[in-house]
Formats: structure tokens, sequence, C-alpha cells
């Protein structure tokens, strides 16, 4: 009786355990969808001991990576996975994003077109393939792609963002627009950082400052740690002359992207607005230190001793 009685408390542990490790890849899941990248990862981290193979798992824990820029790492999960399985389209358009983003686009399209193929045809392989023509200049092909998908997948929202991100990176910020908001019709939860940071985009190259404003706003209540957000919601204060908002969101993206000389340049030529050429130089010379020659520039124009303040 005693023998059966720890037979069954045994199998009641292990079973609980079984529980709080896949516990481990729904929270990794939900992290990952929340931009929460960071703790995605610790709990991909936790679920991997137990299950080392896992393909969900290691094609979570490199997209988190890829979008912390550890890229390197990210292609080690990658590569895991696709000893384990060769032809994971999921697998294979990560492998295209880690490329893309280590800026070997040649080998990038080749992992997008194996994605196609894949059985199960990941809607991002073909996103991929797009992103790459447009790299390379080829913005032709990138719609010719994306036009081709969305004809014969009018409900799918990822083609329509994609597409407006194209819109935005040839200038063509009203159709952009209207590209972001046929994904907000067709999947309102679609997204939700990448729509509003974009449609942010869109307004603020259109000069459409309160409108560029409020689309930022929503993207940092998103993503309460993206630098770009706040550093481009300080573009716009900038534009709107509120320049101590645009002080206020350059030094915040400061925080979460130290030693960007793009931000140190920003932040001087607010400054000088406000007529504080002590912070004005003291920046210009931080991003000049790191190769910003603009900043240079503006040190030999304004700073007349070219020594930094503080």
């Amino acid at each position: 009786m005693i023998k059966y009685a720890l037979s069954f408390f045994l199998l009641i542990v292990v079973i609980q355990t079984q529980a709080q490790v896949g516990s481990f890849l729904e929270s990794g899941n939900e992290k990952l969808s929340k931009r929460n990248f960071e703790g995605a990862i610790q709990d991909y981290n936790r679920f991997l001991i137990n299950q080392p193979n896992n393909i969900d798992a290691l094609c979570g824990r490199a997209e988190a990576k890829i979008d912390l820029g550890n890229y390197q790492e990210a292609k080690k999960d990658v590569e895991q996975a696709l000893k384990l399985t060769p032809d994971n389209g999921r697998a294979l358009t990560l492998k295209g994003d880690v490329l893309f983003n280590m800026k070997d686009y040649t080998k990038a399209l080749q992992a997008y077109n194996e994605a196609s193929r894949s059985k199960d045809k990941p809607d991002k392989a073909i996103v991929g393939k797009a992103k790459v023509m447009d790299q390379q200049g080829n913005s032709k092909e990138a719609y010719r792609i994306l036009d081709e998908v969305i004809l014969h997948q009018p409900q799918n929202p990822e083609f329509y963002y994609a597409r407006g991100l194209l819109n935005n990176s040839t200038g063509k910020y009203a159709r952009a627009l209207l590209d972001f908001e046929k994904v907000i019709s067709l999947n309102a939860n679609f997204n939700s950082f990448g729509i509003n940071f974009n449609r942010g985009i869109s307004f603020l190259n259109l000069s459409l400052l309160d409108n560029a404003i409020e689309a930022f706003n929503k993207a940092i209540g998103f993503d309460p740690q993206s630098a770009t957000a706040y550093h481009s919601r300080g573009l716009a204060n900038y534009q709107m002359e509120n320049y101590k908002e645009s002080i206020d969101d350059f030094i915040k993206s400061d925080e979460l992207n130290p030693n960007n000389p793009v931000t140190y340049y920003n932040l001087g030529m607010t400054y000088l607005k406000m007529n504080d050429k002590g912070n004005a130089c003291f920046y210009f010379h931080k991003s000049c230190r790191l190769n910003n020659t603009n900043a240079c520039k503006m040190i030999v124009l304004e700073c007349s001793d070219n020594s930094p303040k503080r």
C-alpha cells in the first residue's frame, strides 16, 4: 500500500513539473508578443533546460535575440533548430532575418526562398524577400512581390503591413498610412507597437505633427523600452518647437540606447534652439567623438573655444 502511494505521489510530482516547464514556453511566447524580449529569453532558457531540442522555444528565443540586436546568438539558436528540422519554415525565415540584419542580403534571400518552399510557407518569408529587394535598391520588385501576394490573400494583414513599411521606405507616406489603416481594419491587435510607431513615422514625414506625437505615444505605451520611439517623438516635439519635451525624449532615448551619435547631435541642436550653448556644445562634442561629421561642423560654427562644457 505504501509502495503504491509513493508511486502515485511521484507521478503527481512528474506531472506538476512537466506542467511548470510547459508554462515557461507559454510565458515566453506571451512576453515575446508583448515585446518583453529579455523576459522572453529568460523563460525560453528555463524551458530549454528540460527540453533542449524544442523547435518552438529555440525559434522564439532566436526571434527575441534578433529584436535585441544579438544576431550572433540568434544565429546559434537558428542553426540548432535547423539541425533538428532542416525544412522548418519558421527557422529558415529567422535565418533569413539574422542574415538580413547582418547585411548578408544574398544569403538572406536564399534562406527566405527556402522558407517559401517549405511545407508551412511562412508569410514572413515572402515579406523577407520583399525587404531584400528594397534593400538592394529594387523597390519595383519589392512592390511586385507584395502586390501579387495581396491580390491572392487580400485578408492577410501581414502583407499590408509590409507594404506600408515599403511605402515609408520609398517616401510614399500617405500610401503607407492607407496600408496601416487596412491592417487595423483586418486585425486591430496586429503588431500594435509596429503599427503605431510606423504610422508616427508617416505622420512625421507629412508634417502632421500632432498625429505623429499621438501615434508615438501609443507606440511607447506598447513598448516603453523602445529608444527609437522616444527619439522619433523627440523629433516631432522639436519640429513643434516643444524643446523641453524634445530634450526629455532624447535623454530617455539615450538612457535606453546609450552612445548614439545622432541622439547627441539632436540634443545639441535642441539646446542650441534654447540658447543654451554650454549644453549644446557638450553634446556636439560627444557626437563628434562618435564620428558624427555634422556635430563636428557645429563645434566649429558654434563652440568658439572648441572645448566641451560641463
